[in-house]
């Protein structure tokens, strides 16, 4: 989709690299990009950082920072903004603050991309699929309390919204267009274009 989007793209913030796969994925693709790597952990940093350094240093900066405390002043405007998996822990206000902040590194008619996981619709629909989720990892074999306490953290230790309040919070961010591009079981991805 960014491909096809933003062909031209020169700086791309990604506001929770974890281990750097999105980056590295995307570096070859987009010859003339430079990628701002950030990650609130001091763990994932170095990480990404050796991971990524050695062979493509020229393109590539690091920042360590919750996506609030991001340093727009180190960072210049930019094409696409990536936030995978990275709000969720977020309650609903830091997430809109959040997002807001994105929105504001954006360049005009850059694109946010996000991938989050999703609240379903109804109380039924979330317990089939968290029944869904404990069936998928007890058949693959992890233990069934390592398994009952990962769910213990839905809406607990992460905070899911459904996919109309994704949508919701995007537009009244100010993005002029959003959309919702991939879903599966709980979990959704959205683009959006200042």
């Amino acid at each position: 989709m960014l491909k096809t989007a933003k062909p031209d793209c020169n700086h791309w913030l990604d506001t929770g690299c974890g281990t750097g796969s999105l980056a590295e994925l995307a570096i070859d693709t987009f010859e003339n990009c430079t990628f701002h790597l950030n990650d609130p952990s001091e763990h994932m940093i170095r990480y990404v950082k050796n991971r990524l350094e050695g062979n493509h240093a020229e393109r590539v900066s690091f920042h360590n920072f919750t996506t609030l405390d991001l340093p727009v002043s180190e960072i210049p405007e930019c094409d696409v903004i990536t936030a995978i998996q990275s709000h969720h822990y977020m309650n609903r206000e830091e997430r809109a603050a959040a997002t807001t902040k994105c929105f504001g590194m954006l360049k005009e008619g850059g694109i946010y991309v996000t991938f989050e996981n999703i609240m379903p619709g109804s109380e039924k629909a979330t317990n089939l699929a968290l029944d869904r989720w404990r069936r998928f990892q007890l058949d693959n074999k992890k233990e069934e309390m390592v398994v009952e306490e990962h769910l213990k953290r839905f809406n607990t230790a992460y905070f899911p919204i459904t996919i109309k309040e994704h949508l919701e919070m995007l537009r009244e961010t100010g993005f002029s267009t959003c959309e919702l591009f991939w879903t599966s079981y709980m979990q959704a991805g959205f683009y959006a274009i200042k």
